[in-house]
């Protein structure tokens, strides 16, 4: 196998490192970054470095010799003494008797980067952190410092053509480099990579050798666009940087930001690429989180639980560990229905969920489920599955409400009609049977009258005849109370028809047959409607309104006007009288059962409780207008159905 041996001065180390921190073994400094001092001005030479940072992760208030060597080739992060925010990530590096620390600033934000007073010149150019420095730039510079920049950059790349012997050096460092790093020729046959990206790739050396990274990093997965573009910037000999999916020897891929930058000679000739690939798999699995996540929040939702692929839980809110009084522990990487189904689960809605979910269609459903302790709860259930930009099955996700008390009242409501439904039942046999046995001895006393006349006929004093009209007249106000209240007591019992009313013939047909005095007149205003209803109801309804108003009237030539106006969704009748008038303290006491304000024998005080009880069967609603000596309307509105 071919070895390289890479050497640098200290001026070409800057250019790669412009962060590092030369170390001798008593750990004091010998020489450190050009950029390295814009962000801790105070750093000095022939100091300790623990006097100016110690580390955060191996976490250590004082860097020795014995940390360090515990943590070569690691990830190793230092914090600045006295600034806790302020911190650089990289890695620890032996170099015969010195040590080494090469790395960057950790910048979360556009704001790190103007505190530190840093700008695109202070890093390398591979440097990953140069994108958020990019935008800076965007924000910040004018047209003429543009032209500027563009100047100065191609100084730089004149001087980096100057120094591409020196580049190849950067093998000795880039070895230990967490990233992984490839050399190519100009035709893309790669000629060197670190270890970094045989582990993360799965081949050998000689494995990628001789190929170039499309041959190694092929896919299904890669997106063709971004490979073509990645593809023409090599081939014009320009840097790239794509976010790309790279293929593993085993078959898989992991997703990789790959920047590639490109060495000439002093002629302009291109000698070789230089290119990171960092991997973003877990970048991107956190921005598929937060489209989980942003998913979720916008369904309004009680408890949640997203499963992988295989139906195994991955993650739940606290609703539903609140709900089902599993902890996240005991529920991570179980099947839902293992833990939740029991007893009264219905094996349909089992069958309904496992059918769903294999053919990855959505689903909707109640079901019962159970807590750890064993107690059962209802729970209506959605869910699907979610993909991934290539089609593929990624996750499944459920919002679960709890629906337990939903339930309880349902329960209770179908218990309280039938309770109702029986209780109505019972009345409605109880007022067929007072009606029976109040009507009964009436009967027999209204014989008695007919026999006690036809046994003393031209006998009987005028004043016995006097009584003896006034028992019939109670008799007949008892009849009508009677059958006033088995009319009332039926309204709610009896399930009301629903067909083609005339009114106009039934108020017509009410006029005809109720007894009208001669000097009261009663009329029709227009046409009155054709409504869906109950067409017993409505003539009882009508048959009270115009009986009372005809009743009543106490002057001497009554006037009775009954009328309706239309409204698209529903129609107010009304019944209008000249009559004596209601005074207002009693307008409302007139709807109530056995009140009645006269003390007339056709009074029983149930008239206007039926009215109001049609009414309201029909969601309609009564009121009155009345003055005391002028008269009274009734106004009665009705929805259409």
């Amino acid at each position: 196998m071919q070895l390289y041996n890479f050497t640098f001065n200290e001026e070409s180390f800057n250019k790669i490192f412009p962060f590092y921190i030369l170390l001798d073994n008593n750990l004091v400094i010998r020489s450190y970054g050009k950029s390295i001092q814009n962000v801790y001005p105070s750093l000095k030479k022939d100091e300790k470095l623990s006097q100016f940072f110690h580390s955060k992760r191996p976490f250590s208030e004082s860097i020795t010799i014995e940390v360090i060597a515990d943590n070569l080739n690691q990830l190793v992060i230092l914090e600045y003494v006295g600034n806790a925010e302020s911190l650089m990530r990289g890695q620890f590096e032996a170099m015969d008797d010195m040590y080494v620390f090469v790395g960057s600033p950790w910048l979360t934000s556009i704001e790190d980067v103007k505190k530190r007073n840093l700008t695109i010149f202070d890093f390398a150019n591979y440097d990953p952190q140069l994108d958020l420095l990019q935008i800076l730039k965007k924000q910040e510079i004018t047209t003429h410092e543009l032209k500027d920049l563009l100047a100065i950059n191609t100084a730089q790349k004149e001087e980096l053509k100057k120094d591409r012997v020196e580049l190849n050096r950067l093998s000795l460092v880039a070895s230990a480099n967490k990233n992984a790093i490839v050399f190519t020729y100009p035709n893309a046959e790669i000629f060197w990579c670190n270890d970094a990206y045989l582990a993360i790739t799965g081949f050998s050396k000689e494995e990628i050798i001789g190929k170039s990274p499309i041959e190694v990093g092929k896919s299904d997965a890669i997106d063709k666009e971004a490979l073509d573009k990645m593809s023409e910037l090599f081939y014009k000999g320009e840097a790239f940087d794509v976010e790309i999916a790279h293929g593993r020897k085993d078959g898989t891929y992991f997703w990789s930001k790959t920047k590639g930058q490109p060495i000439y000679d002093d002629d302009g000739k291109l000698l070789q690429y230089f290119a990171v690939i960092e991997d973003m798999t877990k970048e991107k699995e956190r921005e598929e989180q937060l489209i989980l996540l942003s998913l979720i929040a916008e369904k309004n939702i009680n408890a949640v639980v997203i499963c992988d692929n295989d139906g195994r839980i991955e993650w739940v809110n606290s609703s539903f560990t609140k709900i089902s009084e599993y902890s996240i522990e005991e529920l991570i990487g179980k099947k839902p229905g293992h833990l939740l189904q029991g007893p009264k689960t219905d094996p349909e809605t089992i069958k309904y969920l496992a059918m769903q979910i294999q053919k990855a269609e959505p689903f909707n459903c109640e079901i019962i489920n159970y807590t750890k302790s064993g107690k059962e709860y209802w729970i209506k259930i959605q869910g699907q599955a979610l993909y991934n930009k290539f089609g593929e099955i990624s996750r499944y996700f459920a919002i679960e409400e709890d629906i337990t008390e939903k339930k309880i009242m349902e329960t209770q409501k179908e218990e309280l009609l039938a309770s109702l439904e029986k209780s109505n039942n019972e009345l409605e046999d109880y007022a067929q049977i007072v009606s029976h046995d109040l009507k009964s001895p009436l009967r027999s006393i209204n014989s008695l009258i007919a026999w006690v006349r036809e046994d003393n006929i031209d006998k009987l004093s005028e004043e016995t005849e006097q009584y003896l009209s006034m028992i019939e007249g109670k008799i007949e106000k008892m009849d009508h109370l009677i059958q006033g209240i088995l009319t009332y007591s039926k309204i709610d019992t009896v399930n009301m028809r629903s067909e083609s009313v005339n009114t106009y013939d039934i108020v017509n047909s009410i006029i005809s047959i109720i007894d009208i005095p001669t000097h009261i007149k009663v009329s029709i205003q227009d046409t009155l409607p054709v409504i869906n209803a109950d067409k017993y109801r409505i003539q009882q309804l009508f048959q009270n309104l115009i009986g009372n108003a005809v009743n009543y009237i106490d002057k001497p030539e009554g006037i009775v006007e009954i009328g309706v106006k239309e409204h698209k969704d529903y129609n107010t009748f009304f019944v209008k009288d000249n009559g004596p008038g209601i005074a207002k303290e009693n307008q409302e006491k007139i709807f109530k059962i056995f009140q009645s304000l006269t003390n007339s024998e056709k009074s029983t005080g149930i008239g206007l409780c039926i009215v109001k009880k049609i009414t309201e069967k029909y969601n309609g609603s009564i009121w009155l207008e009345s003055e005391v000596g002028t008269g009274t309307t009734f106004y009665i509105k009705i929805p259409k159905q």
